[in-house]
């Protein structure tokens, strides 16, 4: 296990690798009661085709990804994992999003014990026809439920909207017949591929013990009786820098109009750069552009073109959106001030100096809270594949030259509109 200083801080990191390919990351809290764990695989809704470890080509149903996270809670004894947890005070829960699931828990007692049992029924998957066929119903009634909510159409028709081929223009859970199409064979190929310790991350924080830990995890029975597959092969997807369509409308039940304005912007083109790099000037860019103390802010706010907005920036894959979403019933005004804007840029060196202040502010705060600070080890890890240990510096290297030249080379041609209106009458 070696041990390694995080961010300059007053905070210690330690870390190891399995045999079989599993890295840990543990971070013990001075003055802290709680602990939090993420224990995650680099699989997720977008991992819809790939080859198994015979070399076969399998093409799983949309929405797979998420249903093994729901059947990963279903344990051959019957326990409960939740009500387990819950005998000690202890929280579970687990998601899933285009590239990653991610299973954990948080509490303050008996972390060994816990742990351990975490580990149990992470890697000792469970799935027949009977229990799968009873999960569809749930997952159905899920998705149709999400169906009706405006943010997540906005979300989804956008990604209609923005790819052509990547499997992120659908749902994360799929659809109604996707699911229909799940058998507990997909789940068992999908798990066994991508469940493998070698494509996998273990990060605890808290009141822990990291020689304590280190013992239990290379103790693991289960876990360490699992072969390491180094090597998984996705299909690779070729997807054009345009927009499949540049607006759509919705109708649903809304008082106000709701916008989703997002702009496709091709990684590539930017090799250069890192890609922690990358979306750190991409970061600069929107928050001086966009962000609480801009003109735009102040503009839109000041004559009332909308009720509140907020900005995303999202990877997928090659590419990677710039999206404004907000609430407007004066969203042509608000459209054009945004297109304004961004033909517009003017970025000084104050802004840019500004705004690392405030992240650099920003790291040192998420130091006082084990969650943000174990989300974030794991977030660089399945964006990244690494730990960036060394983040302020990062921030501090950021400079006008290098934001010139990305400001330069973007372009905003290839953009989508989504507008949800309120229902006639």
């Amino acid at each position: 296990m070696k041990k390694i200083n995080y961010n300059n801080l007053d905070q210690d990191m330690y870390y190891f690798t399995l045999k079989n390919g599993l890295r840990v990351y543990l971070l013990p809290f001075a003055n802290k009661n709680n602990f939090y764990a993420i224990l995650g695989t680099k699989y997720g809704s977008n991992d819809i085709e790939y080859l198994n470890s015979d070399g076969v080509l399998i093409k799983n149903p949309y929405g797979t990804a998420h249903f093994l996270e729901h059947k990963m809670f279903e344990q051959e004894n019957g326990e409960d994992p939740f009500a387990f947890f819950s005998k000690s005070g202890i929280s579970a829960n687990a998601s899933t999003t285009f590239d990653n699931t991610r299973y954990y828990i948080w509490g303050v007692n008996n972390i060994l014990e816990n742990l351990s049992y975490f580990l149990d029924f992470i890697f000792s998957p469970y799935f027949t026809d009977s229990n799968v066929q009873k999960e569809k119903g749930i997952i159905k009634e899920e998705i149709l439920m999400y169906e009706d909510n405006p943010e997540w159409a906005l979300d989804d028709t956008m990604r209609k909207n923005m790819f052509y081929s990547l499997p992120i223009k659908e749902k994360i859970a799929g659809d109604v017949q996707s699911i229909e199409n799940i058998t507990k064979e997909d789940l068992y190929e999908a798990y066994n591929t991508f469940y493998n310790p070698s494509n996998m991350y273990l990060v605890i924080g808290g009141n822990i013990n990291p020689k304590e830990i280190e013992k239990l995890i290379k103790n693991h029975k289960i876990l360490n009786n699992i072969k390491g597959n180094n090597v998984i092969k996705r299909k690779e997807y070729q997807e054009r820098d345009d927009v499949k369509e540049e607006f759509k409308e919705l109708f649903m039940n809304v008082k106000v109009p709701k916008i989703r304005y997002s702009i496709k912007i091709n990684k590539n083109k930017f090799s250069n750069y890192s890609d922690i790099e990358l979306n750190m000037y991409l970061g600069v860019i929107m928050a001086s552009l966009f962000g609480t103390t801009s003109d735009f802010k102040e503009k839109v706010t000041l004559e009332s073109l909308t009720s509140g907005f907020y900005l995303e920036k999202n990877n997928f894959s090659n590419f990677l959106t710039l999206d404004i979403t907000a609430e407007s019933d004066k969203a042509d005004i608000f459209i054009e001030e945004i297109e304004n804007t961004l033909k517009n840029i003017k970025i000084v060196k104050e802004d840019l100096e500004r705004i690392k202040k405030v992240w650099i502010a920003s790291e040192i705060r998420m130091l006082d809270s084990v969650e943000l600070t174990v989300d974030n080890i794991y977030s660089d890890l399945i964006m990244y594949q690494d730990v960036y240990t060394n983040r302020i510096d990062l921030i501090k290297e950021l400079n006008m030259k290098k934001l010139n030249k990305i400001i330069k080379d973007l372009d905003f041609t290839n953009k989508s509109l989504v507008m949800v209106l309120p229902k006639a009458g």
